[in-house]
């Protein structure tokens, strides 16, 4: 039996599930887990590969390809929220094992079958005990196909704020945004950008919670059409929500008092499900 690791990526839906799935996949492989990473588009491996050291990865146009790589003596580890309940169905019928990785609330109300997972996972390397130098950042995501940051981005000009590019960003992006920011770090900075900065701004839910883990004060920006269910998530670590992209507003949070609670994040998260994935494949 091997054991397959599907995650929804790509440039119109960015990176979040992969940086938060890569330290499961690791733990998985040091326990001895044979794994093997799929993601929606060969770019996202290669970013697995060089960020997290994942080197076993294969692409799928579309998740129900999944079943043309593995077969029902295998396990299906399933990060997306792609597809409807009754494929989910057919895959939980389908693979020896098969465990759903969610974030919808929804979902939990009405379990299919296999097994949901809502988990709070932060790499390790984002905590620690940082120097936070760098002022303040944002990092929209790593997706904006749309280009919607270059109509909202007026929220951050004249605001001394660094603008963080995502992974997928189109070449010379980064310059037509450069005039309402005080300046554009590249998207190989994210870690060092992410743990230096005096205060984290940013419209992706995984990278607020890796701020936290990292002690750079995390402000939530909420994209258009974001799900609200976020704000639930955010409020139960005390990262301050911001509902629209509005100068004033981003400011007034400023000034309000922030108690976070990043105790909440555990480091070991990621081993906790490697090790509930495991016991599900016995």
């Amino acid at each position: 039996m091997k054991l397959y690791y599907y995650v929804h990526t790509g440039h119109r839906v960015g990176l979040d599930r992969l940086r938060r799935s890569a330290p499961v996949i690791n733990a998985l492989l040091e326990m001895d887990v044979e794994v093997s990473l799929l993601t929606s588009d060969f770019r996202a491996g290669e970013f697995a590969k060089e960020q997290f050291g994942i080197r076993k990865y294969v692409s799928v146009d579309v998740s129900r390809n999944i079943a043309n790589i593995a077969t029902p003596a295998d396990a299906l580890v399933y990060d997306s929220q792609e597809e409807h309940r009754a494929m989910w169905e057919e895959m939980a019928g389908y693979f020896r094992a098969f465990v759903r990785i969610s974030d919808e609330p929804e979902d939990f109300a009405t379990k299919e079958s296999g097994v949901l997972v809502s988990p709070d996972i932060v790499d390790p390397r984002y905590f620690g005990d940082f120097a936070h130098e760098g002022g303040e950042v944002y990092f929209w995501g790593d997706d904006d196909y749309d280009k919607q940051l270059l109509s909202l981005a007026d929220a951050f000009e004249g605001t001394g704020v660094t603008l963080l590019e995502g992974y997928y960003f189109f070449m010379q992006y980064g310059d037509e945004l450069a005039k309402k920011f005080a300046a554009v770090e590249e998207s190989e900075a994210y870690d060092e950008a992410l743990t230096g900065a005096s205060r984290f701004l940013t419209s992706s839910p995984q990278s607020a919670l890796e701020a936290l883990a990292a002690g750079s004060r995390p402000l939530y920006v909420e994209k258009p059409g974001a799900k609200p269910f976020w704000r639930a998530k955010m409020a139960r670590f005390g990262i301050p929500v911001v509902e629209a992209f509005s100068k004033d507003k981003i400011s007034q949070k400023h000034s309000e008092t922030t108690v976070y609670r990043a105790q909440l994040l555990r480091n070991d998260a990621a081993i906790e499900v490697a090790s509930y994935i495991k016991d599900k494949l016995s």
